[in-house]
């Protein structure tokens, strides 16, 4: 568990190249999400593009604050880590899923809304990110 949170840019980065090559083999599917009156189509492999390109900004300041000797809080590492990684995996590849279950209605609803959950508690935990490299960037010394 330590070394993830140290070395968490090696994680970042090994994730890269394989949520490209989902994006690549399922590029003919595609998220529809409904906001009222109006659907977002979003193909997977721009998708995948966006996710690939947070990870390696993610992956690349994390490795900058372990070459500059920066120590980041621990806690908001850990939240962003995995609640990052977790929640756009989960989107990527169950979103499109789900929309597509041959179930009850409320049921679909339900698991709709948990992916929306999902995906609102991945975006505010995006928060933490810059909050831990500015205070890590005041702090004095690593410990």
């Amino acid at each position: 568990m330590k070394f993830f949170l140290t070395k968490s840019y090696k994680l970042f980065w090994v994730l890269i190249p394989l949520v490209f090559m989902y994006g690549l083999f399922n590029k003919e599917h595609s998220l529809m999400v409904n906001i009222h009156a109006t659907y977002f189509v979003i193909n997977h492999l721009d998708f995948a593009g966006l996710i690939v390109i947070f990870f390696g900004l993610f992956g690349l300041a994390y490795w900058l604050m372990d070459i500059f000797n920066k120590k980041l809080i621990s806690w908001m590492t850990a939240y962003h880590v995995f609640i990052s990684i977790f929640g756009l995996l989960i989107l990527l590849v169950f979103y499109d899923e789900v929309e597509n279950l041959e179930i009850d209605y409320a049921f679909k609803q339900t698991l709709i809304l948990l992916m929306l959950i999902t995906a609102g508690v991945t975006v505010a935990v995006q928060l933490l990110f810059p909050i831990n490299l500015i205070v890590s960037f005041l702090r004095k010394k690593k410990h």
